[in-house]
C-alpha cells in the first residue's frame, strides 16, 4: 500500500540481518510472500538486479542469522562466492547460501523462492547439511527436479494452507530434503563427513573437560541425541569414540611424561579408579601403563615421534595403530 519508491528501501531493511543488498542499476519494486512454517520460514520473492553482501563485520552485527537458505531461482541468475565455494545459481537446481560464511554475489533481474533454515534445525534434522554451499544437487539431477518440483508447490499451496497443516508439511518437507540430499547425493555425504570431523576436532581439543559427552555436545552442537547417535555410528559410539581418545591421549602423555604418576595422567582425562584404567588400557593397547612409561623411558627422545591418531579413524584403525606402538615400545625400539 505504501508508493513503489519506498518500497525497495523497506525491502532492503527487511533482510538486513541476511545480506547488505544494493541496487545494480535503476532500482525495480521488489515484491516478498512470507511463509512461518514453525521451524522454517519460506519466501517467494521477486527482485531487480542486486549486489549481495555479507562479509566478517556484517555477520558480527548479526551473529544470530547463521540460517542456510536453500533457494530455487525460478527467473534469473545469481553469481557469487559463499565461503570458499564460487558459483551460479541458475534455474532447474536448489543451491545452499551459507549465512555461516561470507558472502559476496551478484543477481540479474529475478524471481527466487527460498527455504530459510536455522542452525538448530539443520543440527537437529540435516546435520550433513551444516557446511552446504552452492548447488545441492548434481545438475539435471532427478533429486534437483523433484525438490525444484516441490518448492513450486509450496510457492502455490501454501497460501491457502492452514495453521493446522504447517507441521505436517514442514515433516514432509525435512523428510524429502533428507533422503534426496543424503542418498542422492556424493557432495551431502561429504558435508556429513565434514560435521563429524568437527566434532571430532571439538572432542580432541576438550578431552580434559569432565562435562564432555553426549549432553555436552548436544548443548553445544544443538543437535538431538539421534543425531549424535547417527554421525558416530560409523566410530563405534560417542562414549566409545570420547573413551578411546581419552586413552590414547594418555598413552602418549604416559610416554612423553615418565616423571609424571600414571594415575595424576588418567586423572586429567577422567580416569578416576586406577584399576579400572589400567584394564582398559590394557585391553586397548596390549600392555599396561607401566610397561608403556618404561619403555618410553629406555628410549630417550623416541616420545617425539608418537602422535595422536588423527581424528575420523575407524575405532579398529585406532586401536591397531596403537597397539602397534605399544609392542613397539615393549620391544625397546621405534620403527
Amino acid at each position: 500500500m505504501v508508493p513503489d519508491e519506498v518500497l525497495a528501501p523497506l525491502w532492503r531493511e527487511s533482510i538486513t540481518p541476511y545480506f547488505d543488498a544494493q541496487p545494480i542499476g535503476e532500482a525495480g519494486t521488489p515484491a516478498i510472500h512470507q511463509y512461518h512454517l514453525g521451524r522454517a520460514l519460506f519466501a517467494d520473492t521477486t527482485f531487480s538486479a542486486q549486489h549481495f553482501r555479507r562479509d566478517p563485520g556484517w555477520m558480527a552485527r548479526n551473529d544470530d542469522a547463521d540460517h542456510l537458505m536453500l533457494q530455487l531461482y525460478v527467473r534469473g541468475t545469481n553469481c557469487g562466492i559463499n565461503g570458499n565455494k564460487t558459483f551460479l545459481e541458475k534455474p532447474g537446481n536448489i543451491y545452499a547460501v551459507n549465512l555461516a560464511f561470507d558472502t559476496d554475489a551478484k543477481s540479474t533481474e529475478a524471481e527466487v523462492q527460498t527455504l530459510i533454515l536455522p542452525r538448530d534445525l539443520l543440527m537437529e534434522d540435516l546435520a550433513h547439511l551444516v557446511d552446504a554451499s552452492g548447488a545441492l544437487f548434481p545438475d539435471e539431477s532427478a533429486s534437483a527436479l523433484i525438490f525444484s518440483d516441490h518448492m513450486l508447490s509450496l510457492r502455490r499451496h501454501l497460501r491457502v494452507a492452514q495453521a493446522v497443516e504447517i507441521p505436517m508439511i514442514m515433516q514432509a518437507t525435512i523428510g524429502l530434503l533428507d533422503s534426496l540430499s543424503t542418498h542422492g547425493d556424493v557432495e551431502s555425504t561429504a558435508a556429513r563427513s565434514a560435521t563429524l570431523r568437527t566434532l571430532c576436532r571439538y572432542i580432541d581439543d576438550n578431552l580434559r573437560d569432565p562435562t564432555l559427552g553426549v549432553d555436552g555436545l548436544c548443548r553445544q552442537f544443538r543437535c538431538s541425541r539421534a543425531t549424535l547417535y547417527r554421525l558416530f555410528s560409523p566410530l563405534g559410539g560417542v562414549r566409545e569414540h570420547i573413551q578411546r581418545r581419552r586413552l590414547i591421549a594418555c598413552f602418549k602423555a604416559i610416554v612423553s611424561q615418565g616423571q609424571r604418576r600414571i594415575y595424576d595422567i588418567a586423572l586429567d582425562f577422567g580416569f578416576v579408579s586406577p584399576s579400572h584404567f589400567s584394564t582398559l588400557f590394557r585391553a586397548h593397547f596390549g600392555i599396561t601403563p607401566r610397561e608403556a612409561r618404561d619403555a618410553g623411558l629406555q628410549r630417550a627422545g623416541m616420545s617425539t615421534r608418537i602422535e595422536l591418531v588423527t581424528a575420523g579413524h575407524s575405532p579398529a584403525e585406532d586401536i591397531e595403530l596403537m597397539w602397534h606402538w605399544g609392542k613397539t615400545l615393549a620391544r625397546g625400539g621405534m620403527e
